[in-house]
């Protein structure tokens, strides 16, 4: 469903405020983009926007994103250091600049502050700004961690100074929150136009973005939404959480846009030693999961590696639907018809495992090309949800058999296929009843579905082939048996002469 923007509320503090969906970690600065989720509370549902920590807000915004765009380098190794360092400094701005964005578009502010901590100075400044630029918004103080209910009112007394009414609260242990609701729930039944959201009946496809870092996951998704939505730098690790964001396609099509995070060899995460980036890395698996359609991001310039090849492994194990992305297409140089196929060649070759799935050639920087990737991604939505007609499906596989009969074993026997269905859909799942499945090689069930593919589509989705054999039960066969060898018996038995009886 999408909730009218107005009628959102964000979560704005000093250090880590995350809900459930963000990653969580003891540690300043996990949060970067904004985070949105959908919430309940009684007969209320509403949109809540999770932010990074505000540092401070007396940093200059303007030309950050200009200042850090590398777009020619591979990866992070033609980086100047310099640039590196430069842009780990303005990474706090363009974290303040994503939670700017979402206090102009919320209709309640919830200011979180830490308890234990008490008033920092980061605390007056956000306080001044909120009253200076949002005092027309409705702005809730809570005072986060504030287990103890005796202890927390003494805790919060401290935060009057801000201007702002405070509420204790735990979101540990869940004190307070109740009420934090219940007041969040009153001052958005006072928004204008609450009573003119619909909700969406059908469901909205969602494209995930995945791929190695550094290869313009988010700037792809900017250059789509056209606006900053995720904070893009040459920093590899930049994006942290899968970041969802709701996109309506120049058709008026709606789609669900998420971007994740660089999905780094497990060794190199494991090496690192660091927790954030391993939840990264599965937050970005479990975007993979919950998503329609994948778009693979790979960087023209790069090779494909061993790690490209196990994303896409995840891919089709999945049973995604999935796009292939060659970003930074305007850095090859001296580019032409063939300069794409001999391309395409090194691609199916490395990623056979997705030879199936369409490639799109793009520059997020110059936004060269951008929309195919969501014209592809609809096409291929569609394929994994098609539909085969039984009858076509049958003639497609006699045809199949007519032209390559199934191989005989060393035995003599051949398989025979009786007859074939469509099981499901997302992915296509056909299953094909023959007599013995074990009479199949792995050799001829790849060459069914191939065929499969050239005579009834199904680009860009994974196929799934069942083969279930029509073999009675060994109980069924065995009382068979029995019941034959009875009736040899019996037979026997009436042939035999009569025996004499003495008197």
């Amino acid at each position: 469903m999408l909730v009218n923007p107005r009628c959102s509320t964000v979560l704005l503090g000093y250090v880590n405020h995350q809900g459930n969906r963000a990653i969580v970690v003891d540690e300043p600065g996990v949060t970067r983009d904004r985070l949105y989720g959908r919430s309940y509370w009684g007969d209320q549902e509403f949109m809540v926007i999770d932010t990074g920590g505000v540092i401070t807000l007396s940093k200059s915004q303007a030309g950050v994103m200009e200042e850090l765009a590398v777009t020619t380098t591979v990866g992070m190794d033609g980086i100047p250091l310099a640039t590196r360092e430069a842009a780990i400094a303005r990474m706090p701005s363009m974290i303040e600049k994503q939670a700017v964005a979402a206090v102009e578009e919320a209709a309640v502010i919830l200011f979180v502050v830490d308890g234990q901590a008490g008033i920092v100075a980061a605390d007056i400044e956000i306080s001044d700004w909120l009253r200076r630029n949002y005092s027309e918004k409705c702005v809730i103080l809570a005072v986060n961690k504030c287990e103890s209910p005796q202890k927390g009112q003494m805790q919060a007394l401290d935060f009057w100074s801000l201007g702002f009414s405070p509420l204790p609260i735990s979101a540990i242990i869940g004190t307070g929150t109740g009420d934090l609701l219940d007041l969040v729930c009153l001052e958005l039944k006072k928004t204008e136009g609450l009573d003119g959201i619909e909700e969406e009946e059908n469901k909205v496809p969602a494209i995930a973005f995945v791929g190695r870092p550094n290869v313009g996951k988010s700037s792809i998704l900017n250059a789509l939404v056209g606006e900053d939505r995720t904070i893009v730098s040459p920093v590899s690790g930049t994006t942290r959480d899968a970041i969802d964001t709701e996109f309506t396609a120049a058709d008026g099509e709606k789609y669900k846009l998420i971007d994740t995070a660089g999905i780094r060899p497990r060794a190199a995460v494991i090496s690192a030693g660091s927790t954030t980036g391993s939840l990264s890395v599965k937050r970005a698996f479990r975007a993979i999961r919950r998503s329609d359609v994948v778009a693979l991001v790979i960087e023209a310039m790069a090779c494909i590696t061993e790690q490209d090849y196990k994303v896409a492994e995840r891919i089709e194990k999945e049973g995604k639907a999935c796009v292939i992305v060659v970003n930074k297409w305007d850095t090859i140089p001296n580019k032409n018809h063939e300069s794409t196929t001999h391309y395409e060649q090194d691609v199916r070759e490395k990623l056979r495992i997705l030879d199936w799935a369409p490639i799109v050639y793009c520059s997020a920087t110059n936004g060269t090309s951008v929309e195919k990737i969501i014209s592809a991604a609809a096409l291929v939505e569609k394929e994994r949800s098609r539909r085969l007609g039984t009858s076509i499906l049958n003639q497609v596989v006699r045809e199949a058999i007519a032209f390559k009969p199934p191989p005989r074993t060393r035995g003599g026997k051949r398989g025979c296929v009786y007859c074939t269905t469509q099981a499901a859909v997302g992915p296509p799942t056909f299953v094909l009843f023959v007599n013995d499945a074990k009479l199949f090689s792995d050799t001829y069930r790849r060459y069914m579905e191939k065929k499969l593919r050239s005579d009834a589509g199904f680009p860009g989705t994974p196929i799934r082939l069942l083969w279930r054999s029509r073999r009675r039960p060994d109980n069924e066969v065995n009382l068979q048996r029995v019941n034959r060898r009875a009736q040899e018996l019996q037979a026997e038995w009436l042939r035999l002469p009569s025996p004499t009886t003495s008197i």
